[in-house]
């Protein structure tokens, strides 16, 4: 299994004692906009499970979604695998992720991403990704984040390939989220994800939202997959 079974989970309390470690990097990351993760989440996760909720926020109908796991898989290779555009669509949801500006792999990168929507509009987003780079070498790679956010102004052209692409969907113009990552023992790795977008259209926001947040463990069962595999970063 990818995701930790109860058989190989961690106790409670070594997880909160490893979380106590790592607070004051928690402090430091780059997602600022991250929902709170409520302290009783992470005893379920101990015992095996993905746990995953809602946060409003103000100013908007659209929720941020969070979720919380262990995964069996080292942080390094986890993190390399959540970074690797190029064979991120055969492992997920997006059907096209694509490089407009920064190297592949970058710690700073713009991407367009474009995701099948089944009965509705597609969608398609520019978000500015972000590594962490100051907590993973304060951590010595065992804590590790990539946050992202709408690009700033002015943001660069979508390429040939992103523009045909484009013309089959929506735009999606508020989209923040972010992958916080903690090695646990060298193999295993507590894996936490958010995101907090706006679909647009028709679509009902907070419907949305909830539908999101129940796809998360899907989620982390298939970037595992691709860590597994062994990703083309090599982060």
């Amino acid at each position: 299994m990818l995701l930790a079974s109860a058989a190989l989970a961690i106790s409670p309390e070594a997880l909160s004692t490893r979380l106590a470690e790592v607070a004051e990097l928690r402090a430091r990351r780059l997602g600022t906009e991250a929902p709170s993760i409520p302290a009783d989440a992470y005893a379920k996760v101990a015992a095996g499970e993905v746990v995953t909720g809602l946060e409003d926020a103000d100013g908007t109908k659209a929720r941020k979604i969070w979720g919380v796991g262990i995964v069996e898989v080292p942080v390094d290779r986890f993190f390399s695998a959540i970074n690797d555009e190029r064979n991120k669509p055969a492992y997920s949801k997006l059907a096209h992720s694509l490089v407009l500006d920064g190297d592949y792999c970058a710690p700073e990168r713009v991407v367009f991403q474009f995701m099948p929507v089944p009965l509705l509009t597609d969608r398609w987003w520019v978000i500015q990704q972000r590594i962490n780079t100051a907590v993973q070498d304060a951590s010595g790679g065992r804590v590790r984040e990539l946050a992202w956010r709408p690009p700033p102004a002015p943001e660069p052209a979508l390429s040939p390939e992103a523009v045909g692409i484009s013309v089959q969907g929506m735009r999606v113009t508020h989209t923040y989220g972010g992958w916080f990552l903690v090695d646990l023992d060298g193999t295993s790795t507590l894996v936490e994800f958010w995101s907090w977008s706006d679909p647009g259209g028709n679509v009902p926001v907070r419907m949305a939202s909830s539908l999101a947040a129940g796809s998360i463990g899907e989620t982390f069962t298939s970037m595992g997959e691709l860590a597994r595999k062994g990703p083309d970063c090599a982060l």
